[in-house]
């Protein structure tokens, strides 16, 4: 091998050993948590907020692609809430924006 092969092995090296680094250190998208992950209530298993969950009318325990109109949305979160439940991010629907102007979120502002 010459001097010239040899120079661009290295650079080939160096060119391989960079793109492992600028890959390896990338995360890869991660969606949000699901909705069952991110109600709590003291004393209760993960398998009683899905029991819970069901019992206020989710469907779709990690929220992924419900289209359910705002006010389903909204009694489903609220007999959560009505049950003991809280939220680990603290979201409050009726707090969030043009959403508050629901019939459902009155006496809740």
């Amino acid at each position: 091998m010459d001097m010239e092969n040899v120079m661009l092995l290295t650079r080939n090296q160096w060119l391989g050993l960079s793109l492992l680094v600028v890959v390896g250190g990338c995360t890869p998208f991660q969606p949000p948590p699901g909705d069952y992950t991110q109600w709590k209530k003291k004393g209760v298993s993960q398998q009683g907020v899905d029991d819970a969950m069901r019992a206020c009318g989710y469907t779709n325990l990690d929220g992924v692609g419900d289209k359910s109109p705002i006010d389903v949305v909204l009694t489903r979160f609220y007999c959560m809430k009505d049950a003991g439940f809280k939220r680990r991010d603290n979201l409050d629907l009726c707090k969030q924006g043009r959403i508050g102007e629901s019939p459902v979120c009155e006496g809740r502002r």
